[in-house]
C-alpha cells in the first residue's frame, strides 16, 4: 500500500477544475524526487517456492493477464502471514492456505487482487493492468520484462500503434519515442520517404540510419522500408544505448528498431478487415503568380536593373517563345490568363489502403494471413504509387519441446513519377496553341507542364519476397536452442523517356530515354543457445551465445539512349537512338559474427548485463576485417529496498547505467581494394571512352560540373567505432498513474569512415579512410500520466523532450582531409553539394555541429552608399560584411552563419477514452532552435513585390536584378522552429452486441492540420542539411477508416 495521505493529495489535485497548471505542479514535485533515482521490475524464477508451509490444504491456480497470457513470477501471498509462492512460466502456482484466509496476487505492472479462500482448490485469476511495467520487451536475440531492462529501450504497443493512422512505420514513430528524430521532408512523394536518427548524427560519410530488425531478421536501414506493412505490426522497440544495441555489433552504432509482427493464436478463426481512405490537400495556399501584368512588370524591372533588354516587348525570344508587350497585356489584346493549378495539381489527392486477413489455430498450430493493397496519389497529376503485399506465418508445436515457426511474404509496388512541376508557371502563356498543339515554353518558364505530364515517361517498379524458417528446441528444462534462416530477394526496373520537344533533357539531346533493371538476394542465418537458471531463491542468470552469417549479392544494368529520329516506341527503341550509354554493376558483401550475452539478477534488485559481439566484414582490408564490440550495464531496482519501500511513494524507482562500443560499416563495398572503371571525354569534337584504374564516385560544385574520381585502394580501411555512456532513471508513482523515464548519454565516434582529399598528382580526388571524431551528448525525458481514470472516462497524457548537442571534434590533418583554416581561425572542410552560386554551404568545422552553414554575413541592404559602377556595390544590393569598393566580396569574410540542428524537439500526446467506445487522440510535435537556409525567398511571388526600389527603399529585400550572382549568406538563414498538430484521431468502438462482430472500430483522422512557424519556406521540416527545398506546402490529409474483426 502506498502512502494514504500522499495519494489523497495527488488525486485531489488531479481532480480540480484547473487541472493543467495543477498537473504541471504535480509533475514538478515528482521531478524533485527524480534525482534520487528509479526502478521497478519483476524477476523470473522457474518453480513455485513455498515460503512457509502453515496450512490445512493446498490451493492451486493459474494467474493470467487481461489478454489471457500467463504471468511468470507473479507473487501469491497469504495475507497477514509469511506464506506465499511465485508462479512458474505457465503462470501456475501452489500455496498452502486455510478456508477464510485471503490470497493477495500481485505482479509488476498489474493491479493487486485479493481472493478469499473458500471451498475451491483450483483458481483461475486474471489481473488487470495498472501500467506497462509487466510488458515483455523484445531485444536482440531474446526478450525481457520491461521492469527488468538494464538498457535504454522505448516501446510502442497495442492501441498506440492502431490509433496512429500512419502510412509507414517510420511516420508512426515520429513524436512517440524519446531520443528518436523522424524527419518527413519529402512532401512531393506519395510513397513517403523519411530520415530517421537515434541520438543524433555520428557519421560523416557512413550511414547514420538505425538498423531495422523484423521478427529477428535484420531487414535494412530505416528511412523508406516499404516492405514493412504497418497494419501487421504488433510492437516496436527502439534500442538506443550501447547495452541494448551492442548485440548487433557493427550495425548497431546508429540504434536499432525492433519490429514484431502479429501472429496467430489458439482458437477459432478470426477474419479481420481494415480500410482507410485519405483525401489530401495543401496545408497552406500556394504562392504563385496570378496577375500576369504585375509579373511582367517585375520581370522586366529585373532585366532593366541588370542592363538587359526587357522580355515583355511583343516579340519572340531565341527559343521561339513569344512574350507579349505590357501594352498588349493591359489592353486585353493578349487574352491569356492561365491558372496552372488545375493542370499541375490534384485537389484533393486520394489514397486507398485495404487490408484483410485471417488468424487462428489450435493448441499446437497457429496461423496468420494478411493481404494488403495501397494506392496513393501525389499532389502532382501523374505522380502515383501503388503496392500490394502478402504476409503469411505458421507456427507448429511439433513436440512438447520443439516448435517450428515459419513466415513468408511478398510485396510489389509501382511508382509513376512526375517531377519538375514547378507551380511558378507563367500565367500569360496558354496550355495549347490555336491548332490544339502544345504551346512552346522555354526553360526560363519551366516548360509546359501539360506536355511533360502527358508526353514524358518516368516509371519504376519493385518486387520483394522473403521467407523465414525458425526452430525452437527446449533441449532440457533450462536450455533452449534456436536456429533461424532467412532469404530475401527482389528485383526492380525503371524506365524514362523525354521527347525531343517541350521537355527538359529532351530538348537538349533531341530526345532521351533509358531503361534499368536490378536484382538482389540476401541470405541470413543465425543459431544461438540460451541457458537460464535460478538458484538459492535470490540468484537468476541467463547466458546466451550464438553465431550469425549474412551474404548479400546485387547486380544491375542501365541503358540510356540519346538522339531519337522516331519517338513512337519511346524508351522501348533505345537501339534506334544515335548514342547509347551502358552501365552495369555487381556487388557482393559478407558478414560473419559471433555474439554472447550474460544477464544476472540478484534478489530481484540488482541486475547486470554483459554483451559481446565480434563481426567480420568483407568491406574492410585483410588485416582489419574483424571488429570486437563489448558492452556492460547495471541496474538497481531501488523500490525493492526497504528504505525506499518505507517511503510509500514509488511503484518503481530504478537506476541504470551502461557503456559499450558499437560499429559502423555503412559504406559501399570494395573500398579497400583497387577498382576498375571507364569514363567519357571529348577531343577535337570526338567522344572517346577511356578504361583504367578508378571510377567516377560522384560530382560536386555548382551544377555538379566537377567529377570526383575515386576507386583507389586503402588496405588499412577499418571499422568506424562509437563508444556510448548512458545513465538513466525509470520512476512511477501513484499506482503507476505517472511514469517518468530520463536518460543522459554521451556518444563519441572515432575512426570516422570518410572520403579523404588526395593530391591531384595521384590522379585521384578522394579515397575512403578512417579519420576524424564526432561527439553527441544529450538528455531525454518521457513523462506518461493517467490524468483521469474515474468512472467512464480515462484521460492519458504523454510528454517527450529531446535535446542533443552534436560537435565535430577532429577532421584529421590538413594533408589527409584538405581542411581550410579561415581568417577567423575556424578549421573546416566543405561538406555536401553547392548552393546558389557558391560551391558549398554546409561544412564540417571543428567545434561546431555537422552541417553548420558557412557563408557571408549580411548587414541589411545598401541604401545610398556611393559606389563605382560595380553592380554589387550599388544601392539596393546586399550589404555584405567584407564588401570592397570594387564591388567584390572578400572571401576571408566568410564565417559560420547558421546551424540546422535543433536545440530540442518535443511532443505532447493526449488521449481521451470513454466507456461508450469513443476515443480521441491528439499529437503535437515541435522543433526549436534550428536554422533553415530558405532559398524560396528568391522567387516567392508575394515576396518579390516587397523588393527595394529608390522610391520605396527598405532594409529587408534587395532590388530585383536578373543577373545577380547570389552568394550563400545570412540573408537566407531563417528560424526553422515550428509547432505542428501532427495528428488528430476520433474513433468509436462498435458495440459487441452486433451479430457476428467480435471487434470493430470506425474512425476519422486529420494529419498536419496546423503548423506554426516563421519561415518563408513552405514547410519548416526540412532535411538534415537545413536547406529548404519543398516543392509545395505540406499535405493535410483527412482520413476515414474502418477496422472490424469477426
Amino acid at each position: 500500500m502506498k502512502s494514504y495521505y500522499l495519494s489523497k493529495v495527488f488525486v485531489a489535485l488531479l481532480l480540480q477544475r484547473k487541472r493543467v497548471p495543477v498537473l504541471c505542479s504535480s509533475i514538478l514535485c515528482l521531478c524533485c524526487c527524480f534525482f534520487t533515482d528509479n526502478a521497478h521490475a519483476d524477476i523470473p524464477v522457474n518453480t513455485p517456492v513455498a515460503i512457509r508451509q502453515d496450512t490445512a490444504r493446498t490451493i492451486k491456480g493459474t494467474v493470467l493477464d487481461q489478454q489471457g497470457a500467463p504471468l511468470f513470477r507473479a507473487s501469491v501471498a497469504v495475507k497477514g502471514t509469511t506464506t506465499g509462492a511465485y508462479t512458474n512460466e505457465a503462470g501456475k502456482f501452489s500455496v498452502a492456505a486455510r478456508t477464510g484466509q485471503v490470497l493477495m496476487i500481485s505482479y509488476t505492472g498489474q493491479k493487486t487482487k485479493e481472493i478469499k479462500v473458500g471451498a475451491q482448490t483450483e483458481l483461475l485469476i486474471e489481473l488487470e493492468s495498472a501500467g506497462d511495467l509487466g510488458e515483455v520487451v523484445v531485444l536482440g536475440y531474446g526478450a525481457v520484462k520491461k521492469s527488468d531492462l538494464t538498457g535504454s529501450v522505448a516501446s510502442i504497443k497495442g492501441e498506440k500503434i492502431t490509433q496512429a493512422s500512419a502510412g509507414s512505420f517510420e511516420s508512426l514513430l515520429q513524436g512517440r519515442v524519446s531520443g528518436l528524430q523522424v524527419i518527413n521532408s519529402n512532401n512531393d512523394n506519395p510513397q513517403g520517404g523519411t530520415t530517421v536518427r537515434v541520438r543524433g548524427v555520428s557519421s560523416i560519410n557512413g550511414s547514420n540510419a538505425p538498423l531495422v530488425v523484423v521478427d529477428g531478421i535484420p531487414l535494412g536501414e530505416a528511412g523508406n522500408l516499404n516492405a514493412v506493412n504497418p497494419n501487421i505490426i504488433a510492437s516496436i522497440e527502439v534500442l538506443k544505448d550501447a547495452s541494448a544495441t551492442a548485440i548487433y555489433g557493427s550495425r548497431g552504432a546508429n540504434g536499432v528498431i525492433m519490429i514484431t509482427t502479429k501472429r496467430g493464436a489458439s482458437g477459432k478463426a478470426n477474419v479481420w478487415f481494415n480500410q482507410k481512405t485519405g483525401f489530401g490537400t495543401f496545408s497552406k495556399p500556394l504562392d504563385y503568380w496570378k496577375d500576369g501584368l504585375k509579373m511582367s512588370m517585375l520581370e522586366d524591372e529585373a532585366m532593366e536593373n541588370a542592363g538587359l533588354e526587357p522580355r515583355y516587348i511583343g516579340k519572340k525570344d531565341p527559343s521561339g517563345t513569344y512574350y507579349p508587350s505590357r501594352a498588349e497585356i493591359k489592353s486585353g489584346a493578349w487574352p491569356y490568363k492561365t491558372d496552372w493549378t488545375p493542370y499541375v495539381f490534384r485537389d484533393p489527392s486520394v489514397s486507398y489502403d485495404y487490408n484483410v486477413g485471417v488468424e487462428g489455430g489450435t493448441k499446437d498450430n497457429h496461423y496468420y494471413i494478411s493481404l494488403g493493397y495501397l494506392k496513393g496519389e501525389g499532389m502532382q497529376i501523374g505522380d502515383d504509387y501503388n503496392k500490394i503485399s502478402l504476409d503469411l506465418s505458421y507456427d507448429n508445436k511439433v513436440a512438447e519441446n520443439l516448435t517450428i515457426r515459419s513466415k513468408a511474404g511478398l510485396w510489389k509496388g509501382k511508382r509513376l513519377y512526375n517531377y519538375g512541376m514547378n507551380y511558378s508557371r507563367n500565367p500569360l502563356f496558354p496550355v495549347y496553341n490555336g491548332d490544339g498543339t502544345y504551346y512552346k515554353m522555354n526553360e526560363l518558364d519551366y516548360g509546359n507542364p501539360v506536355t511533360m505530364t502527358n508526353e514524358r515517361v518516368n516509371n519504376a517498379g519493385n518486387m520483394d519476397a522473403y521467407a523465414t524458417l525458425q526452430m525452437e528446441w527446449d533441449i532440457v528444462k533450462d536450455l533452449q536452442f534456436i536456429v533461424r534462416g532467412n532469404a530475401r530477394g527482389g528485383s526492380g526496373e525503371s524506365y524514362f523517356f523525354n521527347p525531343p520537344v517541350h521537355t527538359l533533357g529532351g530538348d537538349l539531346y533531341n530526345g532521351e530515354g533509358g531503361m534499368g533493371s536490378s536484382n538482389y538476394l540476401n541470405l541470413t542465418s543465425d543459431a544461438y543457445l540460451t541457458y537460464t537458471k535460478s538458484f538459492a531463491e535470490k540468484h537468476l542468470f541467463s547466458l546466451m551465445g550464438g553465431i550469425n552469417y549474412e551474404n548479400s549479392v546485387s547486380k544491375g544494368v542501365n541503358v540510356v539512349g540519346q538522339g531519337f529520329s522516331n519517338v513512337v516506341l519511346k524508351e522501348e527503341n533505345l537501339a534506334g537512338a544515335e548514342k547509347q550509354i551502358i552501365n552495369n554493376n555487381r556487388t557482393e558483401t559478407t558478414l560473419a559474427s559471433g555474439f554472447a550475452r550474460l544477464n544476472y539478477t540478484y534478489n530481484d534488485r540488482y541486475l547486470l548485463t554483459v554483451t559481446a559481439r565480434a563481426d567480420g566484414s568483407s568491406k574492410f582490408g585483410d588485416d582489419n576485417k574483424w571488429g570486437f564490440f563489448p558492452s556492460g550495464a547495471l541496474s538497481w531496482k531501488m523500490e525493492e529496498e526497504d528504505f525506499i519501500r518505507d517511503l510509500n511513494i514509488f511503484d518503481q524507482l530504478k537506476l541504470r547505467t551502461s557503456y559499450g562500443i558499437s560499429g559502423n560499416q555503412g559504406i559501399s563495398p570494395y573500398q579497400s581494394i583497387s577498382q576498375f572503371g571507364n569514363d567519357y571525354y571529348y577531343l577535337n569534337g570526338k567522344e572517346y571512352i577511356i578504361y583504367g584504374v578508378g571510377k567516377e564516385i560522384g560530382r560536386e560544385g555548382i551544377g555538379n560540373r566537377y567529377v570526383q574520381w575515386g576507386g583507389m585502394a586503402n588496405k588499412n580501411l577499418r571499422w568506424e567505432k562509437t563508444g556510448q555512456f548512458d545513465v538513466g532513471i525509470d520512476m512511477s508513482v501513484l499506482d503507476n498513474r505517472i511514469s517518468i523515464t530520463a536518460d543522459y548519454y554521451y556518444k563519441r565516434t572515432t575512426d570516422l569512415l570518410r572520403r579523404q582529399f588526395l593530391n591531384p598528382s595521384t590522379g585521384f580526388d578522394r579515397v575512403w579512410t578512417n579519420d576524424g571524431e564526432v561527439v553527441n551528448k544529450g538528455f531525454e525525458l518521457s513523462i506518461d500520466g493517467r490524468v483521469i481514470d474515474k468512472g467512464k472516462f480515462q484521460f492519458n497524457a504523454g510528454l517527450i523532450f529531446n535535446m542533443n548537442r552534436n560537435t565535430v571534434i577532429d577532421i584529421g590533418s590538413q594533408e589527409s582531409s584538405g581542411y581550410i583554416t579561415d581568417a577567423n581561425g575556424i578549421r573546416y572542410e566543405p561538406y555536401g553539394s553547392g548552393v546558389l552560386n557558391d560551391a558549398y554551404l554546409n561544412v564540417l568545422a571543428i567545434g561546431y555541429p555537422i552541417n553548420a552553414f558557412y557563408g557571408y554575413a549580411v548587414n541589411g541592404i545598401i541604401q545610398n552608399k556611393p559606389g563605382n559602377n560595380a553592380k554589387m556595390n550599388q544601392p539596393g544590393e546586399f550589404n555584405y560584411v567584407g564588401l570592397k569598393e570594387d564591388g567584390t566580396v572578400d572571401p576571408n569574410a566568410r564565417t559560420i552563419i547558421g546551424d540546422p540542428n535543433p536545440d530540442f524537439t518535443g511532443s505532447l500526446n493526449l488521449q481521451l477514452t470513454h466507456a461508450s467506445g469513443l476515443d480521441l487522440s491528439v499529437l503535437l510535435y515541435g522543433m526549436y532552435g534550428n536554422d533553415i537556409f530558405a532559398t524560396r525567398k528568391l522567387d516567392a511571388a508575394s515576396l518579390q513585390e516587397k523588393r527595394w526600389t529608390a522610391e520605396e527603399p527598405n532594409n529587408e529585400r534587395p532590388k530585383l536584378r536578373a543577373d545577380r550572382q547570389y552568394l550563400a549568406s545570412s540573408w537566407f538563414v531563417e528560424d526553422g522552429s515550428f509547432l505542428r498538430i501532427q495528428n488528430i484521431v476520433l474513433g468509436y468502438r462498435l458495440p459487441a452486441t452486433i451479430k457476428f462482430l467480435k471487434q470493430g472500430r470506425i474512425y476519422t483522422s486529420v494529419t498536419n492540420p496546423v503548423t506554426w512557424s516563421k519561415t518563408s519556406e513552405f514547410d519548416p521540416e526540412v532535411g538534415e542539411s537545413g536547406r529548404g527545398a519543398a516543392a509545395y506546402p505540406r499535405i493535410t490529409t483527412i482520413t476515414a477508416g474502418l477496422e472490424i474483426k469477426f
